[in-house]
């Protein structure tokens, strides 16, 4: 289900736990997880390399986790990309999401964008400051919507370029512009992305989707109006699927593979 995260407590207290004998750590080489075999995780008795730019990222059940970049690949671990966690474990994924971004963040934080000072880092929460513009920097979130197009028993799925080699059809996706609500860029992106209108915008769940720092926020759309136009190099194909006869799309652990078997599950349940 999205979320098997609810059968956990996740945490983020504002007094930063100590790295300790308890502690786990989500290590990174060269941009990619380390993996302790099957585990995200490692403890400090495991590890003799020196830290690089170590973050709190959670309480995960009550266990502090850390992460940091580590200078030089441990022996016996395995490099895995971020973006597969989402197809292996969401709990995995969402820890891994958060370290990543907030090692990002941190990285590119370290001056003021204003005056170019360095700036501070503000105990007790993920944020740096400049003393001398009184500028607080956080960790960038950019809010996309991610959306199916419904008609009765179909759905409109397209094939962006990125996933030709896979063959998936996905739900449409974009950012929100500035000034757009959610509900306007649904209207826009699914315009621009396959030409045609839709109504009646129902909200129904999101996922952070840190490629770099998104947080999709997933809707349903009924057709309207107008002919499949797919978007020049964005859309490679785009067409209507009956529930019953759906073409390969992504895990449902992503959002995109959720909507996509949800609305399937609703009509073939009526």
């Amino acid at each position: 289900m999205l979320y098997e995260l609810n059968n956990h407590s996740v945490d983020f207290p504002t007094d930063t736990p100590q790295l300790g004998k308890d502690s786990k750590l989500i290590l990174w080489f060269q941009g990619q997880v380390l993996m302790n075999g099957y585990d995200i995780a490692w403890s400090l008795a495991e590890l003799d390399d020196e830290f690089e730019d170590l973050e709190f990222v959670a309480l995960l059940d009550g266990k502090p986790y850390f992460t940091a970049n580590l200078p030089a690949k441990p022996e016996g671990a395995v490099l895995k990309a971020l973006r597969d966690l989402a197809y292996v474990s969401e709990t995995a994924f969402m820890l891994c999401a958060r370290a990543r971004n907030l090692l990002d963040w941190y990285r590119q934080h370290r001056f003021c964008g204003q005056c170019g000072q360095t700036t501070e880092r503000i105990k007790g929460e993920p944020a740096t400051s400049c003393s001398k513009c009184r500028l607080r920097f956080y960790p960038r979130i950019s809010p996309c919507v991610i959306v199916v197009i419904t008609r009765g028993d179909e759905m409109l799925l397209a094939q962006g370029y990125r996933h030709r080699d896979k063959g998936w059809y996905g739900a449409v996706a974009g950012f929100i512009e500035t000034g757009e609500s959610a509900e306007q860029a649904v209207i826009r992106e699914v315009r621009e992305e396959v030409g045609v209108d839709v109504g009646n915008i129902q909200y129904m769940n999101s996922q952070a989707w840190p490629f770099p720092n998104q947080l999709m926020l997933g809707f349903t759309a009924e057709y309207l109006a107008g002919e499949i136009q797919p978007q020049p190099g964005e859309i490679e194909d785009a067409r209507w699927f009956n529930i019953n006869d759906l073409p390969s799309y992504p895990p449902g652990t992503t959002i995109a593979g959720w909507l996509i078997r949800q609305y399937q599950l609703s009509r073939q349940s009526e």
